[in-house]
This record gives C-alpha cells, sequence and structure tokens, in this order.
C-alpha cells in the first residue's frame, strides 16, 4: 500500500535518520513553552466549573488578551444586551469553552511567535482549525456525558503544535497542505512532502514543554482512531472533533458526506460503536454550538 493511500503515523519519529531528529530537535528547542499555560491547565483551564473572578485577576495584566476576550464577548454573535466593559463579566459572557480556547491559543501564539520565519498567515489557519475543533469536540463531548469534556477539547487545540514547526520550515508548502479536504490527506502529504508527520512533531512538542502526561498520551494518540479500532469514545470525539476544524459542519448531511470517503471508514466505525455519531446532529443543532461557531468565525474574520 503506498502512501497516497496508507492512513497512519508513517514515518514514526524513531525511523528518522540521526540527523534528521537532530535537527527537528534544534527547531523544538525554538518553540518555547507558553507563559502560564501549564499554570492554567493544572487548575482554571481543566474544569468545566471555573470561578471567572480569578481567572480574570490573572490575566488582566495582558492588555492584548483582554482587548480579545473583550472584542469577542461584545461581537454581533455573542449580542450582548449591553456593551461589556469588565474582563470578569466578558468571561461570564463567552463562557469556558470559548474563553478556554481563546487563552490557550494566545498562550501558543505567543510562543509561535518566536519561531523565525513563520508566515503570521499560516500560524492564524492553524489556530482557527484548532479553535473551530476544540469547539466541535467540547460540546461533542458534553452531548454525550463524557467526564471531562475540557480535556478533550484541549486536546484539540494542542493537537497541531508540530504543524507551526512544519509551517516555519516549509512556508512555501502551506497553502496547498492548508487546501487538502481531511486529515488522512494532510498524514500523507506531510509524510511524501516532508518526510516527518505532525503527529510525532506534536508529540515531542508536548514533552518538550513538560505537559502533563495524560495530554501528552492525548495528542500521541490523537489521530489514531483514523487507522485503528480505538476503544476510548473521547479520544475518538477529539479526533473527529480536530479533523472537521478545518471545514467545520453545518449539517449532518455533511458529515455524511464527509464520512462517506473510504479513508474515514474506521474513524466512523469507531465513533458509531461508541454511538457518538448518532448524537452529533443535536450538536450541530444547539444554540450554544452555533453561537460558538459564529463568534469564532467574526472573530476571525
Amino acid at each position: 500500500m503506498g502512501r497516497d493511500s496508507l492512513v497512519g503515523p508513517d514515518p514514526t519519529w524513531e525511523s528518522l535518520p540521526a540527523d534528521v531528529r537532530e535537527l527537528w530537535i534544534r527547531d523544538i528547542d525554538d518553540f518555547p513553552p507558553p507563559p502560564l499555560l501549564l499554570e492554567l491547565m493544572d487548575r482554571d483551564l481543566q474544569l468545566d466549573s471555573y470561578d471567572p473572578k480569578r481567572l480574570a485577576s490573572r490575566i488582566a495584566g495582558d492588555s492584548v488578551l483582554t482587548g480579545r476576550l473583550l472584542a469577542r464577548a461584545n461581537s454581533a454573535a455573542m449580542a450582548p444586551r449591553t456593551p461589556i466593559t469588565s474582563l470578569g463579566t466578558a468571561l461570564v459572557h463567552l463562557g469556558f469553552n470559548l474563553v478556554r480556547s481563546m487563552v490557550v491559543n494566545y498562550q501558543i501564539e505567543q510562543s509561535a511567535q518566536k519561531l523565525p520565519g513563520i508566515v503570521r498567515e499560516h500560524m492564524f489557519s492553524i489556530q482557527r482549525s484548532t479553535d473551530n475543533g476544540a469547539i466541535i469536540a467540547f460540546n461533542w463531548a458534553r452531548e454525550m456525558r463524557e467526564p471531562d469534556p475540557a480535556a478533550i477539547a484541549t486536546r484539540c487545540l494542542l493537537g497541531r503544535l508540530g504543524t507551526f514547526l512544519l509551517a516555519r520550515r516549509f512556508p512555501a508548502e502551506m497553502p496547498e497542505y492548508f487546501a487538502t479536504t481531511h486529515e488522512p490527506q494532510r498524514l500523507n502529504f506531510e509524510a511524501n512532502r516532508f518526510g516527518v508527520t505532525s503527529r510525532s512533531l506534536t508529540f515531542k512538542v508536548a514533552q518538550r514543554w513538560g505537559l502533563p502526561e495524560s495530554l501528552q498520551l492525548g495528542v500521541f494518540h490523537l489521530w489514531t482512531p483514523l487507522f485503528a479500532e480505538w476503544g476510548e469514545p473521547g479520544g475518538c470525539i477529539a479526533c473527529g472533533g480536530l479533523a472537521l476544524g478545518f471545514d467545520p459542519p453545518q449539517h449532518m448531511d455533511d458529515i455524511e458526506q464527509w464520512l462517506s470517503l473510504r479513508v474515514h471508514a474506521r474513524l466512523r466505525e469507531n465513533l458509531e460503536r461508541h454511538g457518538a455519531l448518532g448524537r452529533l446532529s443535536n450538536v450541530l443543532d444547539s444554540t450554544e454550538y452555533q453561537t460558538e461557531m459564529a463568534a469564532t468565525a467574526e472573530f476571525g474574520k
């Protein structure tokens, strides 16, 4: 089976020549851990019930992040009754899911901007896809009554760390890369064009940053439901959510057409095995999902 039809993590990190691994390790070392990210993940950003007042006091000193949160809270999609001027009020109005996505993406952006040569447009494309994927995954996991929807969504927010490194090293390839239509094709594109997959690089960045072990394993196995039976419902939801992040669905017809592709056969089996596919229509019809996606799209423009 050639790589054009291959679905899976090939080549592996261990299969890379030692000198190639060394070059990537240098790139990983150039990608510093975001300030506050580990602290916030261990506390505020891993909880479904959080204290907006306490979180506001932690991030109020960053005028850029504060401005972004206020701007999204006052967006047409969020439709506040009166203009919101308080950060604490903005956090309440936005809700935990959007707040976590914005804070984590902002933290990662601060680190990615330190990568020499990365194109801002490419960085934004990566962030937008992870933002969309996290919204899909969080609402999907909540619909499935998973015990920790936030942790599942956080896998999506961190699931493309390695893509920043690919975008930095291969900027000319990124327009075609982002135009690919599904995740197996993107994995194959990486293997064919770059000789390494974002999956391997993401795991190595997660290790380098010292992320919690559960998150390291979460991003390592993020794409496993695409090519192997996977017994954890949360992992299948994270995989499906992030894979849909580049082109978020509006209707179940979109999902059915997307999953009808042969390369998604195993993902579909995994989702159906856990009863997740049948619940997705409730997510797409929910006010929470539609509002969050609209706010993200509006903010992105």
